[in-house]
């Protein structure tokens, strides 16, 4: 009887230390375009060509003719200043009320995120610059591959005829695996 009422205090105790250690777990943090550009130029110089690299410029840039159009659209009423919109901002910027996205405290670190970058489709980059160059597999494994159902949250109102296979030529016109050289 002592054994077991000793062996359910352990497991407790080996539960109580995970769930302790799972919280205090750093959680993924958005990093930025920039910092994928050291290891990926490639794909950087292409992708800093496509409206996504300027959407957050566009949507401050806005005219009201642009701002009826997608208040029609998408059944809003942002009169000007699109760029303070909740209904706007969240499809423009990387990380929307994430850890590490955008809005920062800091100019420079909200410079990096005030665009629509590499980790709204792969994920926050934290994660995979933590694993070595070295583990080419765990690179790989540790961003997210875009579906048309990653495109589809921002693109899904506002792209009514949005073909997936096709944008994404335009948007990663460089394959994505590659690290540059």
């Amino acid at each position: 009887m002592v054994r077991r009422i000793l062996a359910i205090a352990a497991v407790a105790a080996l539960a109580a230390s995970f769930a302790s250690w799972a919280a205090d777990a750093p959680k993924e943090q958005f990093v930025g375009a920039a910092k994928c550009k050291m290891c990926h130029m490639k794909q950087y110089k292409a992708w800093v060509e496509t409206k996504h690299a300027h959407a957050f410029e566009n949507l401050k840039a806005a005219t009201p003719e642009q701002i009826k159009k997608m208040n029609d659209l998408l059944k809003t009423e942002v009169k000007d200043h699109p760029e303070a919109s909740e209904s706007c901002v969240g499809c423009h910027v990387t990380g929307y009320k994430k850890d590490g996205g955008y809005p920062q405290a800091d100019s420079t670190k909200n410079a990096a995120v005030a665009l629509v970058g590499c980790e709204d489709c792969h994920g926050a980059g934290s994660a995979h610059m933590a694993v070595p160059m070295s583990d080419k597999e765990g690179r790989k494994k540790s961003i997210l591959h875009p579906t048309a159902e990653t495109c589809a949250g921002c693109h899904g109102k506002v792209t009514p005829k949005f073909d997936f296979a096709e944008m994404s030529k335009k948007v990663h016109p460089v394959a994505a695996a590659a690290p540059a050289k």
